[in-house]
């Protein structure tokens, strides 16, 4: 009876000890449950340090313009999602926590490899014309064309990217928007480069809506200072409601109605007619253009887009230089080569390259090495900066190259001198993804200028792009604005192989400065040795086609924009070549030269490394 009483009292103790224990397990659990996509955990430490702006990883690996984009993909990522998935969660995160540069209200491209076929696809989602946006309904051109509720095309980026989840994606449209969401609902500390960017064009914001207006605001005058939080309730609301009904909770009900009253109230172009064509024809799937450089493969964007051209051009002739490596990278021997290439590469652009739809364009003549060593050869001076005749301002005289020679079929030679070209913002976003399988995806999106057209839809929360910009009023010009047509930009997500195997993966914003920063750190690593964050740290440059200086009584020198870390020495001869030196930014380091977001795989090793651009809030995640 007496063993019988302890054993009862022992097991009564002991399932006392087991109910407390686990009660104090379930505490824990509640205090520390399982992360979602997009919660911070101790054990990862604090993420959003951008004192370090590199990753290593084995499995997957996420940069971009923010480190909460950054770990949306991430989190993805772990959470069995491939590089699709996490690509998709990265785009709509990052129009929640960069939403001055890129969103739902705009559109984008993704060139990306697929590992399981060995084959690349290009998904564009840019936007396109409406189907009244011919000149005659621009009246006052560049003036509609640039801003105000005319300058906004037909957003695609929602039809792209539900799109690709419904072809690519392992996860559910839920999972992989749940980050975004949560960021739009609960708010984000504000970093240091968004707090910047609101504060330098708070005039953009502050001609917006009241509503959107106290989201950009502590207190509905003072823009967010960093660590403030940003709270965005009404993006939160229609993201639920792309995530809840898929592309008719944007194109259609009542996000589509804000859209098209806004349209109505202020004499814009958009109908509801224009919402059901882009989920009919976008995104437009394509082979991205291929080419090579010493060795490696290079696979790039193509129409709308022209940096994947530039790229390719400018490429092409720095191999008719030679070797580079040997020579001093920030030399002005070398700069001068390099400016060489950028200039004539982008005439080529200026003057010939439009969405391929509307346009007869010499892309293969453009991208041919034979042409590139015969313009190299009439464009590179050692000693001199080669100037032109197409300044803007000065002689009208044709001094484009002539890519129609190089085709492999004759085309209709565009021989009409009066081409237009437009002033692009640094805005834009881009980041780079790849996961354990081997698929890597890269992706540039945009609303065009910061904060776009500052055309905010009644209770939506995201901005209306201003992408008519990219388009002329003149009939003589290939971007002449025509119905359906895309504008076309300098975006150029670009993925590089070497032997068949991925070697790097990589794209900018900056606007025309996009080629000459995708460019120069792509470079930056195969010629010079430079790892993926030196790359992307290293001062740049950038030479446009035309605009050389007029200094007067007809002397002319040949601009050239420069990062103020260039040493003096360089700078001294560069004007002695015939530089027209401009410094921009107050820092070393500015992100007029675009933000760099990319990774270098090292095969051998089995790693990926991530690199961040500090030019912007950029941060890489691996695991």
């Amino acid at each position: 009876m007496r063993k019988t009483f302890r054993f009862g009292v022992f097991l009564i103790a002991l399932i006392f000890f087991l109910s407390v224990a686990g009660l104090v397990s379930c505490k824990k659990n509640e205090d520390n449950p399982d992360p979602k996509p997009g919660e911070k955990t101790d054990e990862e430490g604090d993420y959003t340090d951008l004192s370090v702006r590199d990753a290593i990883g084995k499995n997957g690996m996420v940069t971009c313009a923010s480190p909460y984009a950054a770990k949306a993909g991430l989190d993805i990522l772990k959470a069995g999602g491939n590089a699709f998935d996490a690509a998709v969660a990265v785009s709509f995160a990052l129009g929640v926590v960069e939403p001055h540069a890129s969103g739902i209200g705009g559109g984008g491209l993704m060139v990306a490899y697929d590992a399981s076929t060995g084959e690349y696809v290009q998904y564009n989602f840019r936007e396109f014309t409406p189907a009244s946006g011919t000149a005659a309904n621009f009246p006052k051109g560049d003036e509609d064309l640039d801003d105000g509720i005319k300058s906004s095309g037909v957003p695609t980026q929602v039809a792209g990217l539900l799109t690709i989840i419904d072809e690519r994606c392992k996860l559910d449209r839920a999972t992989i928007m749940a980050p975004a969401i949560k960021y739009a609902r609960e708010g984000v500390a504000t970093t240091p480069e968004l707090a910047n960017t609101i504060s330098e064009n708070f005039a953009q914001v502050m001609k917006s809506r009241k509503e959107i207006q106290n989201v950009f605001t502590s207190d509905g005058i003072e823009p967010l200072a960093v660590g403030d939080k940003l709270v965005q309730s009404d993006y939160a609301d229609v993201l639920e409601l792309i995530c809840n009904q898929g592309k008719d909770g944007f194109y259609k009900g009542r996000v589509a109605e804000a859209i098209l009253a806004e349209q109505e109230k202020y004499g814009g172009l958009i109908t509801q007619a224009d919402l059901d064509y882009a989920v009919a024809n976008y995104p437009v799937k394509s082979k991205p253009l291929q080419g090579t450089y010493r060795g490696y493969d290079i696979a790039t964007a193509t129409s709308p887009s022209s940096g994947g051209a530039i790229l390719l051009e400018a490429l092409n002739m720095l191999e008719c230089y030679g070797d580079i490596s040997k020579l001093d990278r920030y030399s002005a021997e070398f700069l001068n080569i390099l400016a060489t290439a950028f200039s004539a590469a982008y005439g080529d652009k200026r003057k010939y390259f439009a969405d391929f739809n509307f346009e007869d364009v010499p892309l293969q003549g453009m991208i041919s090495k034979k042409y590139a060593a015969a313009l190299w050869a009439s464009r590179y001076n050692p000693t001199h900066a080669y100037l032109g005749r197409h300044a803007i301002g000065g002689s009208t005289a044709d001094d484009y190259g002539n890519p129609w020679d190089y085709m492999p079929k004759t085309g209709d030679h565009l021989i009409d001198d009066d081409t237009y070209d437009y002033i692009e913002h640094y805005s834009t976003t881009a980041f780079s993804v790849c996961d354990k399988d081997g698929n890597i995806v890269s992706v540039t999106q945009t609303i065009n200028h910061f904060f776009g057209n500052g055309i905010v839809p009644h209770q939506c929360g995201f901005y209306l792009n201003n992408q008519m910009s990219s388009f002329s009023v003149s009939s003589s010009s290939v971007h002449y604005v025509k119905p359906y047509k895309q504008p076309v930009s300098h975006i150029m997500p670009t993925i590089i192989m070497k032997d068949a195997n991925p070697w790097a993966t990589l794209g900018s914003p900056g606007g025309l400065r996009i080629p000459s920063a995708v460019i120069q750190t792509v470079i930056n690593m195969i010629d010079f040795g430079m790892n993926i964050q030196e790359a992307i740290n290293a001062t740049r440059v950038y030479c446009y086609a035309s605009a050389n200086a007029d200094l007067g009584a007809g002397s002319h020198m040949k601009d050239l924009y420069i990062e103020n870390a260039l040493p003096q020495a360089t700078r001294d001869q560069l004007t002695a070549m015939g530089y027209y030196l401009i410094p921009t930014g107050v820092k070393d380091h500015d992100l007029f030269f675009g933000g760099v977001h990319g990774i270098r795989f090292n095969f051998e090793e089995g790693t990926m490394h991530g690199g961040a651009d500090p030019r912007r809030d950029g941060k890489a995640l691996g695991y």
